[in-house]
């Protein structure tokens, strides 16, 4: 995948490049942003590139994506390229450990056998131990000449302060839903309602988008819908059981992204941003009659609440108290609604 298929992040792809071209490339780069949005696709163009056999080498320098070695970059089995990431087999919190950091040595004691560079990517870097992170700084602190270390995280505030300051930071951002709309209809057999949702739940990061099913899609929907908007109960009983159906499913994460976007397209809609909700344009008229009585402020407020338990979840606090309190403050929003009908 050279930098040419790459779909946006032209502000960071022209900076690797100028650095590529000008012969001033870092010894460690940290790419950092939203899951999804293609920062794992820059890093193995930029590999691809320093390894090419036929390189474009004009004032955007790229890789020819054919040769030999762009094929093993690809397919992961190039000799020159590491690639670590958290250990399968531990499907709750799986982290980078000491062990497979110490691979690094073994990939560094010699020069390249292709290309100018030893290439050593560490994605999701932000799950590495302790220990495995401490043992990765004493590389960065003196790094071999011919080694280039690309770590990639979407949560870069949890790495080692020590690690960042010895990385040049890059960041990608999601991509206009607008852009990734346009290459669903282009590259996919979707109808286009069917893409404008992918696009708009995806929020920009085409990595996810090209994954989701919007049959799927449709079903959680309707899900997340009725357990915001029409399940609401000022049954304690009730509450706690979507709550811990919620946990025991390890559905959290999923259900705050969809109750985000259902409350913004409420918010949007009460400040009068927008014409139209733009994920659950289904229930337009529900959420009009919803936004003309419930406070913008109230809103935002629930919305904190949603931040909160993500914060919580990455702190692995527990999530069913969290979820029980913002029904309860979700359900008193919308009686008040319901009582100045």
């Amino acid at each position: 995948m050279p930098f040419n298929t790459i779909i946006g992040h032209h502000r960071p792809i022209q900076w690797l490049q100028t650095a590529v071209r000008t012969h001033h490339l870092g010894h460690a780069y940290l790419f950092h942003g939203e899951p999804a949005i293609g920062k794992r696709q820059t890093a193995q163009a930029l590999t691809q590139l320093l390894h090419c056999e036929m390189p474009q080498s004009d004032s955007a320098p790229d890789a020819c994506g054919t040769c030999r070695s762009c094929h093993q970059v690809e397919q992961t089995i190039h000799p020159d390229c590491l690639i670590i990431q958290p250990e399968d087999g531990q499907k709750q919190n799986p982290k980078i450990k000491i062990d497979q950091i110490r691979e690094i040595e073994h990939l560094v004691i010699y020069r390249p056998l292709i290309g100018s560079h030893k290439i050593c990517l560490i994605d999701e870097a932000e799950t590495m131990t302790i220990e495995a992170a401490n043992a990765l700084l004493k590389t960065l602190e003196d790094p071999p000449d011919h080694c280039l270390f690309l770590l990639i995280s979407s949560r870069p505030e949890h790495l080692l302060p020590t690690i960042r300051s010895r990385c040049i930071a890059l960041r990608f951002s999601p991509l206009p839903v607008g852009d990734v709309f346009e290459f669903l209809k282009k590259h996919s057999s979707m109808e286009s309602s069917d893409a404008r949702l992918v696009a708009t739940f995806s929020e920009g990061r085409l990595g996810q988008a090209l994954h989701l099913d919007p049959e799927e899609l449709k079903v959680n929907l309707r899900q997340y819908w009725a357990l915001l908007f029409e399940e609401h109960s000022d049954s304690a009983a009730h509450v706690f059981a979507i709550s811990e159906s919620l946990v025991k499913s390890h559905q959290v994460p999923e259900a705050i992204h969809w109750f985000q976007q259902g409350l913004r397209d409420l918010l949007l809609l009460s400040l009068e941003e927008t014409n139209s909700p733009t994920l659950y344009c289904d229930q337009e008229p529900t959420l009009r009659h919803l936004a003309k009585r419930i406070r913008p402020s109230d809103i935002l407020e629930l919305i904190k609440e949603l931040h909160q338990l993500e914060r919580d979840q990455q702190r692995n606090l527990n999530m069913q108290i969290g979820l029980e309190q913002f029904f309860f403050h979700l359900h008193d929003q919308l009686e008040y609604a319901h009582a100045h009908e």
